[in-house]
């Protein structure tokens, strides 16, 4: 839907909407027609993935054509339609090769990375490049991809994320002002200060290979930033004086991957994204620490925060403390050591939906669930955790429908009370013991006696029919 967004696809009739509400919204209508089928959705049950029926692909493939929609070129052979190309050039990425113009506004091509680089492909008219990289001997061997920069003067969308394009961020790419979209990836460990010459930029993808990649502190002139996805990890090596000016990029939404610690200067980065709806962070432990407690920063100030996965990043030694924004829905914590208390202002969360525990040590093997705790909460998944015992009735969690249990190896039961809950779906249960298996298959018979015929458990099913989760 980013695609959809960057490429101007999205007409926002009501200005207070965004235009990723209003792209999914497009994307519901499509699949309550059946013409695209949902094949993919997260724990919050939004789509993540979708299939469309050959016989649509095969009228989408005739209608882009008839309107002279896009080019897609798929393969050797497309790629180099003349057979002296092909028999002068093989894929030596050295080799001299005529480029080849093309007239459509977009362009897709999948075949393999050298091949790509040594066609230099060219024109004034495209508006869209994106390249699907084919499997080949050496995926991470770093390309030259400067000539885009010449050949593609007017690019809306470029989409080069399977290339690694070496060390250095590519040369030539902040000429293209007139980008909204760029995925890129690489052995950079740092994005260039020229890159706020995109002013137009909505959306920003970096691979880094390495790991982590520093941002420069004129991300901020960069206001129509909307999404910006740094994968492994980035980090904000930014002045003083950026971190006091008033600027801010008010139309971020999603940011992800930063690398935060407890500390003014985390808070002020933090408050320049005031929009921020979706956010995916590491978290590393500073010397600031309260007791025998680690501090997470304080985020209560991102009142439009929906979405929040947070990874620790380091040996800890203490329990965290968070205050967590009250319209959080959705929450993901790994690798942390919490206290039940800590657990229990989770689970005060107004308008929490979904709740991932993974990897976390507890001060008690024991879980004493209280009243007038996750109240909403419809998806639960605790992975590898090391609780023993699980104490809990129905109205505890009296809207659960999914709950998955993984690799908890001592628990020894799952609370009965749960056969109880009207909302409940589905349990998942992989790698724990036979006696928290069999309390799961008495909930299945106590969900069936109150006639919950829809009502299914998975035990110790293969990961691939689980990608939903």
């Amino acid at each position: 839907m980013w695609l959809w967004i960057a490429e101007g696809f999205i007409r926002n009739v009501d200005q207070k909407a965004l235009p990723e509400d209003v792209a999914e919204g497009y994307l519901m209508d499509l699949i309550g027609r059946s013409l695209v089928m949902a094949s993919q959705k997260g724990s919050d049950g939004r789509v993540k993935a979708c299939l469309v029926h050959d016989m649509l692909r095969t009228l989408c493939l005739t209608k882009i054509q008839e309107e002279n929609f896009l080019e897609s070129i798929t393969g050797y052979d497309k790629l180099f339609p003349s057979p002296r190309i092909r028999l002068d050039c093989g894929v030596d990425s050295d080799c001299y090769c005529p480029s080849i113009t093309y007239n459509q506004h977009r362009l897709s091509i999948c075949s393999k990375r050298n091949q790509f680089v040594m066609l230099k492909p060219s024109s004034p008219c495209v508006r869209s490049l994106l390249f699907f990289a084919i499997s080949d001997k050496y995926p991470r061997c770093p390309y030259d991809i400067s000539f885009i920069s010449d050949n593609f003067k007017l690019l809306r969308v470029l989409d080069v994320e399977s290339i690694n394009v070496g060390s250095s961020f590519p040369t030539g790419i902040e000429l293209l002002d007139t980008l909204r979209y760029l995925a890129v990836s690489g052995d950079i460990d740092s994005i260039p200060s020229t890159i706020s010459k995109l002013w137009r930029l909505e959306i920003f993808i970096v691979k880094g290979l390495k790991g982590k990649v520093a941002l420069p502190d004129t991300l901020w002139s960069m206001t129509r930033l909307r999404h910006l996805h740094v994968n492994s990890n980035a980090i904000f090596s930014w002045q003083d004086e950026s971190l006091t000016s008033s600027s801010r990029l008010d139309n971020l939404v999603t940011l992800s991957s930063p690398i935060l610690s407890y500390g003014d200067d985390t808070e002020k980065i933090m408050r320049k994204f005031p929009k921020l709806r979706k956010l995916r962070c590491t978290f590393s432990e500073s010397s600031h620490q309260s007791g025998n407690c680690s501090r997470f920063p304080l985020l209560e100030f991102l009142t439009e925060l929906e979405s929040l996965k947070i990874f620790y990043y380091g040996g800890m030694h203490h329990s965290c403390e968070f205050n967590f924004p009250l319209n959080l829905k959705k929450l993901s914590l790994s690798d942390f050591i919490l206290s039940w208390s800590s657990i229990f202002a989770i689970g005060i969360l107004p308008k929490l939906e979904v709740l991932k525990l993974v990897s976390i040590d507890f001060d008690s093997p024991i879980w004493e669930m209280r009243e007038d705790e996750f109240c909403v909460l419809k998806f639960l998944k605790l992975d590898n955790l090391d609780i023993v015992q699980w104490n809990a009735y129905s109205d505890h969690l009296p809207n659960l429908q999914r709950l998955v249990l993984r690799s908890c190896k001592q628990l020894q039961d799952v609370p009965s009370g749960f056969g109880e809950i009207s909302t409940l779906q589905m349990i998942e249960l992989r790698w724990c013991s036979n006696s928290a298996e069999n309390s799961v298959r008495a909930i299945q018979e106590e969900q069936l006696a109150y006639g919950n015929e829809g009502f299914q458990v998975f035990v110790n099913i293969p990961d691939a029919a689980f990608r939903s989760f």
